[in-house]
């Protein structure tokens, strides 16, 4: 286990935001099991409308307070979305958890730690954060502007792990679950052992085309099959509304399909450009994503069984 606390607290008070209350998204909750609650995105598309909120936040009840997964897309968010739960709930937020690095899931750590709430997430989600999240800064102020973005900057997590194992400083057992490579190296899901809810991030969603842009899909095929046997009752994704087992199949059922007939063509000798023309579902066109990034990961599935064959790391 690797764990580093490298919060500096500026302070616990939260001022008013301008960027946050002249644009701020509605915020509604759904109740998953006691104590276990879903902030819900209403599309999954950055509009300065929804202010980022494109993927949805968990809101767990603990003796002391609230866990929160997922910071937000930006600072002015990240100060609503604490202001709007504290509120709602009556409890101070006293943890938060990145399950992945992603723009949308991050950007709002910042505020978190200025609060001296911990921020925990994998290393290697960390280690994007660290390295790759100014760019996510950068885009996401090319649509929402500079004034909704303002004092926005990537912030590290305050306590990394390198595997699973229960989230420290909660009395709730939340396992935080890593499985190696699969949507990316850090990518993370949390189970509350109490309730039976897992919250996947972007390990599994219906109707959404996993994106293997800086994934290794067999590691994250084979971690759906580990999910699944968890026999969880309620399973949260970040993308649509809460569902039950059938969310994980869903998304096992595309990669294994494309794990499955990329390694069939390739090993008949067909092309990358043969793969691109051929690997084609009819089951799963009409998912989001499909049209955007299915022939992508078509092309990147190809390239890691090509370098399995040749002995290298199939990683991108």
């Amino acid at each position: 286990m690797r764990r580093g606390v490298i919060a500096i607290f500026m302070g616990f008070m939260i001022w008013p935001d301008p960027a946050a209350a002249q644009s701020a998204p509605l915020l509604l909750h759904t109740t998953v099991a006691e104590g276990v609650h879903v902030l819900r995105a209403s599309s999954p598309g950055v509009t300065p409308e929804n202010q980022g909120f494109v993927t949805n936040i968990g809101v767990i009840e603990d003796e002391r307070g609230l866990i929160v997964i997922g910071t937000g897309t930006s600072r002015s968010f990240a100060i609503h979305l604490i202001t709007h739960v504290e509120r709602v709930f009556g409890k101070p937020v006293i943890a938060a958890v990145n399950l992945y690095g992603g723009g949308d899931h991050v950007l709002g750590n910042g505020v978190f730690v200025s609060r001296g709430v911990p921020v925990t997430a994998h290393f290697e989600t960390d280690r994007f954060i660290r390295s790759s999240c100014h760019t996510c800064v950068e885009r996401l102020t090319a649509v929402l502007g500079e004034n909704m973005m303002a004092g926005t900057e990537p912030t590290p997590a305050t306590v990394v792990f390198d595997q699973s194992e229960l989230l420290a400083g909660v009395a709730r057992k939340l396992k935080l679950l890593h499985f190696g490579h699969t949507f990316q190296p850090g990518a993370t899901a949390l189970l509350d052992e109490a309730s039976g809810t897992l919250f996947v991030g972007e390990l599994a969603a219906v109707g959404y085309v996993p994106d293997l842009y800086n994934a290794g899909e067999v590691g994250w095929r084979d971690a759906l099959e580990q999910l699944a046997g968890l026999g969880a009752r309620v399973v949260v994704p970040s993308h649509g509304a809460p569902g039950g087992l059938e969310m994980l199949d869903a998304s096992r059922r595309y990669l294994d399909a494309l794990i499955s007939r990329v390694a069939e063509l390739f090993s008949g000798g067909s092309s990358l450009q043969e793969a691109l023309d051929q690997v084609d579902f009819v089951e799963f066109r009409s998912w989001h994503g499909y049209a955007a990034w299915h022939r992508r990961n078509v092309h990147l599935a190809y390239l890691h069984r090509e370098q399995l064959e040749f002995g290298r790391s199939p990683r991108p």
